[in-house]
């Protein structure tokens, strides 16, 4: 299947869920959250309309639009940030890097021109390095799956071992957090036309050998996504099942047996592991947030609050939300997702970054279509200092907050939208892609920012 067929596939499907249409055919969102792993008040946000990034904590927001990363459509980009404040996102055509300042961007040259790349990470150790996993169809012959590495802040890039075997349709990546050299790469390896086994490919060689176990539960229209690999024990793997009714699975055995541990009522959107290993978050739009210890997995409802992310550093639990539902677009917990702080509302978004000098890409690219998304996610033009995050947030019953009084017009309160939400689109587009480049629409799971 080649992208324009899939990508039409996937704009179908979506077209049919129900719920409002806005950016891209498909109601705002905002789907993976990632915090700077050397500056914890930079945050970069995918949403459905591009990314929106913060350098000041929420107190304001500026926007990258699509185009500016060579990307359009219904895909939802993997982001990562690395120790320079660059970003990289995967796109169907390669792979996307910002400068540090986030002002000009562009895709890497080279070997990784025109490659789909589905999935990126950077590296715990030192955040300087990252991965990026490509995965392209090869017509009736498989797929081309290879990882590459950037070892000086996404400059340069080069093939990290050897491609994955062609069977292998890739979906997610990460590596140890205490040894980049022990890679995980979760997938499908397809059997047949229309049998499809959720599997995860194991290196401990930095890519140079594979080895691939099966993922019990996982087929066809549950497809595994690494949530997070337990920083205190690099054998204990935590796999998202992406499928309506979401599940989470754990693997204490580096994949040689896996144990269920939550079961979700509707789609598992958001993970979270703390960054001392301790403690576990999921949640989605109908389960809210719930935590548990990791020394028992045995998991309670903190709040009904409805969400779409979740990110966990040193010093908060993040989240992405409806802002009809729960009255903020990015909130903030300090109390492990009990209570949120709304951090940013979709008519807080200033646009296109106006620290941005002329000839640099934002400037240049997204100047033009920011007139369309303003009006599409209700932003208000306040001027500086209008776009902050405002005050209030979600309590435990899940009831919105909304954001600070103003008389001016712009207050960062709710937007008010009565738009319902988007339904979560069928994982089973994936089975479209034997014999071609594809994947499912991307419906990121926190854990990402973790990385």
């Amino acid at each position: 299947m080649t992208r324009r067929l899939l990508s039409a596939a996937m704009a179908a499907a979506l077209a049919a869920a129900p719920g409002g249409a806005a950016a891209n055919g498909r109601f705002p969102d905002a789907q993976q959250l990632v915090v700077a792993p050397t500056d914890p008040s930079h945050m970069a946000v995918q949403v459905t309309y591009g990314f929106i990034h913060t350098r000041d904590a929420g107190a304001s927001w500026q926007w990258t639009c699509e185009d500016a990363a060579s990307y359009g459509g219904v895909l939802d980009p993997p982001i990562a940030l690395l120790d320079s404040g660059a970003m990289i996102a995967g796109v169907f055509d390669g792979l996307a890097v910002t400068s540090p300042d986030g002002c000009s961007v562009g895709l890497v040259p080279g070997e990784l021109d025109g490659r789909f790349m589905v999935d990126v990470s950077t590296i715990k150790t030192d955040p300087s390095r990252a991965i990026a996993l490509s995965s392209d169809g090869l017509g009736s012959e498989g797929f081309d799956t290879r990882l590459w590495k950037t070892v000086d802040s996404a400059v340069t890039w080069a093939q990290l071992g050897v491609a994955l075997p062609s069977d292998f349709l890739a979906f997610t990546v990460d590596a140890a957090p205490d040894d980049e050299d022990l890679l995980y790469v979760s997938g499908f390896t397809v059997a047949g036309s229309n049998d499809y086994v959720g599997s995860l490919a194991i290196s401990t060689d930095a890519g140079a050998t594979w080895t691939v176990k099966p993922i019990p539960g996982s087929a066809n229209a549950s497809g595994p996504y690494i949530a997070a690999i337990d920083p205190l024990d690099h054998d204990t793997v935590f796999v998202r099942l992406a499928s309506l009714a979401g599940v989470l699975l754990v693997s204490h055995d580096a994949g040689d047996t896996w144990e269920t541990v939550f079961e979700a009522q509707g789609a598992l959107l958001g993970f979270a592991l703390s960054p001392d290993g301790e403690r576990v978050a999921v949640g989605g739009d109908v389960d809210g947030i719930w935590v548990a210890s990791t020394s028992d997995l045995t998991f309670e409802q903190v709040n009904a609050l409805g969400v779409r992310c979740l990110t966990w550093t040193p010093d908060a639990l993040f989240a992405c939300a409806r802002e009809a539902t729960a009255g903020f677009t990015v909130g903030k917990s300090v109390d492990e997702g009990t209570t949120f702080e709304a951090i940013h509302h979709l008519s807080c978004l200033e646009g296109p970054d106006p620290a941005c000098a002329d000839g640099t890409t934002i400037p240049e690219v997204c100047s033009g279509p920011w007139a369309a998304t303003q009006q599409i996610i209700g932003a208000t033009d306040c001027g500086e200092g209008g776009a902050g995050g405002g005050e209030g947030g979600a309590g435990g019953e899940g009831g919105s907050g909304g954001g600070g009084d103003s008389t001016d017009g712009c207050s960062c309160g709710a937007s008010g939208s009565s738009a319902t939400g988007l339904g979560v689109a069928c994982i089973a587009l994936l089975t479209l892609a034997l014999g071609g480049r594809g994947r499912a629409p991307r419906r990121r799971s926190g854990d990402r920012a973790s990385r």
